[in-house]
């Protein structure tokens, strides 16, 4: 049980202490007590602070000794050097849980030896106390509150985002946390997140073993640079994998990487290769792109995984259809010629100038539908294909109202002054179909709209389920990732 593990506490606590934050607001202590205002947390919260009375219109303590109550976690935001001290005073009070985001441990001293990690882990190990970081950006955990009301804990993004079922665990601050700050061109939802900078004392096989029985967790993502404990990972990773996808982003290898690494977090980084060879036994999703490490993320936590590489392509366009099936081969999925009585059914129902070999060019055809959802059915059925990306999914709200009393499209007259709902309506009559079909034959489709990803008819389209993209190559590029996934899946599970 997650609840059992010692991380649970560091994600749901009821008290919080913060070292460093003051009333000017610029600093990060400051900026963490305001991420927590603004997710609802309603826990008790207490600035430490020698000089102020109140910080953050919080009543401020000048000792941790003072507090009424021995905090469930303590937050330090203070130079490297004076940390030891707060840590024994910390102790001292009882406390048994600190998020460490300072630098300063390991990663800047060049001309002596910086022995701060290993003081501050002598004083962790004498009072039974467990850390997270130093050199991190905190938490998240979107579950913090009741079920049906929204409250998280968040000590490290200033976006109140949905909740989801992805959780990370980083060695970078901005991995876990900056990449939320666009939410509306997100419709990845989160769970957790745990910064856990440099792993002095907690590190990523812990979150590993956390998120391992987490209920909310059934993606996990990870952010690496160095693995301290390589085996423990691999054993974990391997029991993890048949059951959650892992998606890991690998920085190191290069010179400039790891000569990186060094003034990041003094972590010396190991071969790429052997990182290849451990992610490939073990079968964690590698890759090196933001962009396609939340693409893979998103599609595993909302999509059906495909039982195969067989990929049908619907269009409205020859162009992207064409580019679509290069890139699709080249990645290793596979755009199958249909058979002859796929194609004859097809062709009673298309333009004439449609293709129906597969890319499915319906040219310009204003039968929505049969593009939306007779289509992609007859395809699913057929058990020739295994995954379908449908390209033109764009909204056509000026020239809609000719198309609205089609019989398929049902309430027309209770919505006849309400474009929004018209609209609204429409586009789950046409979505909803398809994903009950998706499921059913265990075929992913996903959308592409050249259309901005936030106009009306595209937030229509996501807020109903679709998975939308607005070109067509992040699709490709993450599905033959997630194929490899299955087949590892599939292989594990026949053994």
């Amino acid at each position: 049980m997650s609840k059992d593990h010692f991380l649970h506490g560091f994600l749901n606590p009821k008290s919080v202490a913060f070292y460093g934050a003051n009333n000017k607001g610029g600093s990060l202590a400051s900026i963490q007590i305001m991420n927590l205002i603004k997710s609802g947390y309603n826990g008790n919260i207490y600035p430490i602070h020698p000089k102020l009375d109140t910080v953050m219109g919080f009543k401020a303590y000048k000792s941790i000794s003072v507090l009424p109550e021995v905090p469930d976690l303590v937050v330090i935001v203070l130079p490297a050097k004076i940390v030891p001290g707060i840590f024994r005073e910390c102790g001292e009070k009882g406390v048994k849980r600190i998020i460490l985001i300072s630098g300063g441990f390991r990663e800047l001293i060049k001309d002596r030896k910086n022995t701060l990690t290993e003081e501050i882990n002598q004083i962790s190990l004498k009072y039974g106390m467990r850390f997270i970081g130093p050199n991190c950006l905190g938490v998240f955990n979107n579950y913090f509150g009741e079920k049906d009301q929204y409250r998280a804990f968040n000590t490290a993004i200033w976006e109140n985002i949905k909740r989801g079922t992805f959780s990370i665990a980083s060695q970078s601050g901005t991995l876990s946390s900056h990449i939320w700050f666009d939410p509306d061109n997100l419709d990845l939802g989160l769970s957790k997140s745990l910064s856990v900078g440099n792993e002095a004392n907690i590190d990523i096989v812990d979150c590993l073993e956390y998120y391992k029985d987490d209920t909310h967790t059934s993606v996990i993502g990870l952010y690496i640079e160095e693995l301290k404990r390589g085996k423990q990972f691999l054993n974990l990773a391997r029991e993890i994998t048949p059951h959650k996808p892992i998606v890991a982003i690998y920085v190191g290898g290069s010179e400039a990487g790891n000569r990186a690494l060094q003034s990041h977090t003094g972590s010396l980084a190991g071969n790429a290769m052997i990182y290849d060879a451990v992610f490939k036994e073990s079968g964690i999703i590698k890759t090196e792109y933001v962009t396609e490490f939340l693409d893979i993320a998103f599609v595993l936590c909302n999509g059906v995984l495909p039982k195969g590489r067989r990929l049908a392509i619907i269009t409205n366009s020859g162009g992207p259809g064409a580019m679509i099936a290069n890139n699709a081969e080249n990645k290793g999925l596979r755009v199958p010629e249909l058979s002859e009585k796929l194609q004859e059914e097809l062709k009673e129902v298309l333009p004439h100038t449609a293709s129906f070999k597969n890319p499915i060019d319906c040219t310009f055809d204003m039968n929505l539908p049969y593009f939306y959802i007779d289509l992609p059915k007859m395809i699913m059925n057929s058990g020739e294909i295994d995954i379908i990306i449908q390209y033109g999914v764009v909204g056509f709200q000026d020239v809609m109202d000719d198309y609205l009393n089609y019989e398929r499209i049902t309430q027309y007259a209770e919505f006849k002054h309400q474009p929004d709902a018209i609209m609204d309506n429409l586009a789950k009559q046409l979505i909803s179909p398809t994903l009950t079909n998706s499921k059913k034959y265990s075929v992913p489709i996903l959308y592409v709209s050249p259309m901005c990803y936030t106009s009306p008819w595209s937030k229509r389209l996501r807020n109903n389920g679709a998975l939308l993209f607005k070109y067509w190559d992040r699709p490709v590029n993450c599905l033959s990732k997630i194929c490899d996934y299955a087949e590892f899946k599939q292989k594990k599970f026949l053994k």
